[in-house]
């Protein structure tokens, strides 16, 4: 390094600036690069702190629960099974207004249970949303059995006259009033009314067994969140 600074004053030694000008003697020495802290490893292979933020960077999160659908292979299993249950237990033969409100409770009840198989099954605590969509998968389950086993009565009753000729008996052993006889006879006899029957008979039941489960699967579902 010069001893003297172009503007002619003495420089002391290892001085950057000068102390009369401020002129700058050399210029500053280029950083150095970052050298990576190794770190080792259980195996014996060393990784650097790069590797590892790398690594920390790629891990995947915790998997977010499968949505409540046709495609969730535990929900379906669990509307299925409970569907069956339900389907047994609505066949117990029993008569009377007290048999009907079971029916009703008995539905209820199958969204509920197929909630709860639901969670223990997979651990997840379903929400309200979550158990009502349960709850319809299961009613849907439950009707498709149900419209089986209509469709299979139907065909047996074909050697009985058919179903008119059939719930014509029952009316009329149950002693009901000779006006409802004639209005029933009339509308089996008309086969677009007897067509509009048919399809108010089975919307009905879809929408009365999939509502019902729909509550039952909501409910239960509010109750473990609380819990």
């Amino acid at each position: 390094m010069a001893d003297f600074c172009t503007c002619g004053a003495q420089l002391p030694v290892d001085a950057r600036f000068c102390h009369r000008c401020g002129k700058q003697l050399f210029a500053d020495p280029p950083p150095e690069p970052e050298t990576p802290q190794e770190f080792p490893n259980r195996d014996g292979i060393e990784h650097s702190s790069d590797g590892l933020r790398a690594i920390a960077a790629e891990a995947p999160g915790p998997e977010a629960p499968p949505p409540i659908s046709f495609h969730n292979a535990h929900a379906v299993r669990a509307a299925f099974f409970t569907a069956i249950i339900v389907w047994l237990i609505m066949n117990i033969p029993l008569g009377g207004a007290l048999f009907m409100f079971l029916k009703i409770v008995v539905l209820l009840g199958g969204g509920s249970m197929a909630v709860l198989f639901y969670s223990r099954r997979t651990g997840q605590i379903l929400n309200v949303m979550a158990g009502a969509r349960l709850g319809w998968i299961t009613g849907v389950f439950f009707y498709t059995i149900w419209i089986l086993f209509f469709t299979a009565t139907l065909l047996l009753l074909q050697s009985q006259g058919g179903l008119a000729a059939f719930s014509l008996k029952q009316l009329q052993e149950s002693n009901a009033p000779a006006e409802t006889i004639k209005q029933f006879t009339e509308v089996m006899q008309s086969p677009e009314t007897f067509g509009v029957f048919m399809v108010l008979l089975l919307g009905g039941a879809f929408i009365t067994f999939t509502l019902l489960m729909i509550l039952g699967g909501a409910a239960a579902a509010k109750v473990m969140e609380r819990e």
